[in-house]
């Protein structure tokens, strides 16, 4: 059951994508630079969004039955796939939100949704609720994490204008851009579950969503990071070069400082975590997968600031370029690699983390290729590198620890 979730929520993340087109991005970096454009954008991300989600909900009911899902499965993407509408409009809100600098309200609406899910949730299963249930009470809370922040909206928007149809369609001209990066990020973080249900039997695809959630999980530090600061980067880049600078460097010697004691920590109590939360018997496949990804956090960590970067210095352009490369990319290594594992180690995950940690040098490399010359200079790597001496030591450490009991 848990790989039928898994498989849903990566085919609605995907078509969520859609739904929002771009606007993470675009809204937030127009209302960071004239806040007094924030209702009248808000009206007309709103109405593009709603559209974009009739497309993408038929788009999901197609692709279920195209695919010869089983009913159970059909219903668990059609819940998800209603609760996407709530959710692409509470996405417009929450940009605004970030635009303005105020994460308090969004933090709120995250912490309402979250707990109530796991009270509910946990409380579901401990009565024996099958995977439909569970998805609807996501979808549930989802709708109560959009109420929250319509409750406050008032806060940064005092009136609400007509819609504007030539508004609108600018607003899908300038996202296109962060459209086609965020289409990106979305496939690369979820094709791979789809691509591996129709190419490995369902327990593969479990034991993979096992791991991956930890990896999903750990990527809350540099994701609560940008949200903070690409507004921040956005309005600077425009006023304060060199405040600019810096804040880029602090951001990366930070983030990557964070990540790698999070990646050595992941790989060594690989077993331990897998073992704690789902258990040896029916996971140890899992184990292995786990210790893939830890490979690949500190590349993502540093990735996040330097894609933040990129967008940030109005380079989007550039970089959907870069995008459309990466998402046929990532999909090709998932196409050679996953059967692979499957055939050689009876995991098709296997292939499919190993295709996560090149896509990542990939876009590490690309970005670095397209930040503005005078963003980073060789005094931005003394953090990282002093990072990459503790990592050192922690893994000796660990290793001398292990030794000896």
């Amino acid at each position: 059951d848990f790989g039928k979730v898994y498989l849903a929520s990566s085919i609605t993340m995907i078509f969520q994508v859609v739904v929002n087109f771009g606007g993470h991005y675009f809204v937030t970096k127009e209302v960071s630079r004239s806040r007094e454009s924030a209702p009248q954008l808000l009206v007309n991300s709103i109405g593009v969004r709603i559209l974009f989600w009739v497309i993408s909900f038929v788009a999901m009911v197609a692709l279920s039955y195209l695919a010869g899902y089983s009913p159970d499965k059909k219903m668990i993407i059609l819940i998800l796939g209603v609760s996407m509408l709530w959710a692409g409009v509470g996405g417009v809100l929450m940009n605004c939100f970030q635009g303005f600098e105020m994460m308090w309200y969004p933090s709120l609406a995250a912490i309402v949704d979250r707990v109530f899910i796991t009270v509910v949730a946990v409380g579901a299963l401990l009565l024996g609720a099958n995977a439909v249930v569970i998805v609807a009470i996501m979808a549930t809370g989802a709708l109560l994490h959009f109420l929250v922040l319509v409750r406050f909206a008032p806060r940064i928007i005092t009136h609400l204008p007509k819609f504007d149809w030539k508004g609108a369609a600018d607003v899908v001209k300038w996202s296109v851009p962060y459209f086609l990066t965020t289409t990106f990020s979305m496939v690369y973080f979820r094709v791979d579950a789809i691509m591996m249900s129709l190419m490995t039997p369902e327990a593969v695809v479990g034991w993979y969503g096992a791991a991956y959630r930890f990896f999903d999980i750990l990527m809350f530090l540099p994701f609560i990071f940008t949200t903070a600061v690409f507004p921040v980067l956005s309005r600077l880049w425009k006023q304060e070069q060199e405040m600019l600078t810096k804040t880029a460097i602090k951001s990366l010697g930070f983030i990557v400082l964070a990540g790698i004691p999070v990646s050595i920590s992941l790989f060594f109590f690989a077993e331990q975590i897998i073992s704690l939360f789902f258990g040896m018997k029916q996971y140890s496949s899992s184990v292995g997968l786990l210790k893939i990804f830890s490979l690949s956090l500190p590349f993502l960590y540093a990735d996040f600031i330097l894609v933040n970067t990129v967008l940030a210095s109005d380079k989007q352009r550039q970089w959907s370029k870069v995008a459309l490369v990466a998402i046929p990319l990532n999909i090709l290594l998932n196409y050679l690699l996953i059967p692979y594992a499957q055939a050689h180690f009876n995991n098709g995950g296997i292939g499919a983390a190993l295709a996560t940690i090149a896509t990542e040098l990939f876009i590490m490399c690309n970005a670095v290729v397209l930040i503005p010359k005078d963003v980073f200079t060789t005094s931005s790597l003394v953090a990282p590198l002093k990072a990459i001496g503790a990592g050192i030591l922690m893994v000796g450490s660990i290793w001398f620890a292990r030794s000896w009991g």
